[in-house]
């Protein structure tokens, strides 16, 4: 439950910070929505070039717990965003980059069958994934533990929602996408 308050005040520095119009500092950005990720088909990208309204979420292929069900909960809302044309991404990312390359978030990109053009199944270097999961503030433990939230990001890829993840979710999740979309 601390990561709403968190995620908050993740969504109010982005803001400013954009508002702004503050420069990245020389070397590594401190903007979530420049960590640089590579898709299942092995295309670099980050969240500020999705341009869509997004949601996220953080996996590991070697879960076998709340990990495939959030996935099978993406798959159902990929569906739902497709048969009602709601303009917005998916995308998720991997909480293990150490053994979440991105040939392994290819294969499970396969697995649910995901169109990189409204799914994308993102890895990275480590080092960058992990910027991305701290930004968030994903929590995880050796990749044991790990918090099962989804976050709806705005077309600007700033934060505007967190979800927790539940057996109707994907409702939940089709709203705020639907409604964002609109905004766009």
């Amino acid at each position: 439950m601390q990561l709403l308050p968190l995620s908050a005040l993740v969504l109010a520095v982005a803001t400013a910070v954009a508002a702004a119009g503050m420069p990245a500092s020389a070397g590594a950005s401190r903007d979530a929505r420049d960590v640089p990720l590579v898709d299942q088909n092995g295309t670099p990208f980050t969240l500020r070039d999705l341009h869509r309204p997004t949601a996220v979420i953080f996996v590991a292929s070697r879960c076998g717990d709340a990990c495939p069900i959030a996935e099978a909960l993406f798959s159902r809302l990929s569906a739902k965003l497709a048969r009602e044309r709601v303009d917005a991404r998916l995308l998720t990312v991997t909480l293990d980059p150490d053994n979440d390359p991105p040939i392994v978030m290819g294969n499970l990109a396969r697995t649910f069958g995901a169109n990189a053009a409204r799914w994308r199944f993102a890895s990275g270097k480590p080092s960058d994934v992990r910027r991305l999961l701290d930004a968030f503030n994903v929590a995880r433990l050796d990749g044991k533990f790990h918090g099962t939230f989804a976050y709806v990001l705005d077309a600007h890829g700033l934060p505007a929602r967190l979800v927790m993840l539940s057996t109707a979710a994907d409702g939940e999740l089709l709203g705020y996408l639907r409604t964002a979309s609109r905004r766009g």
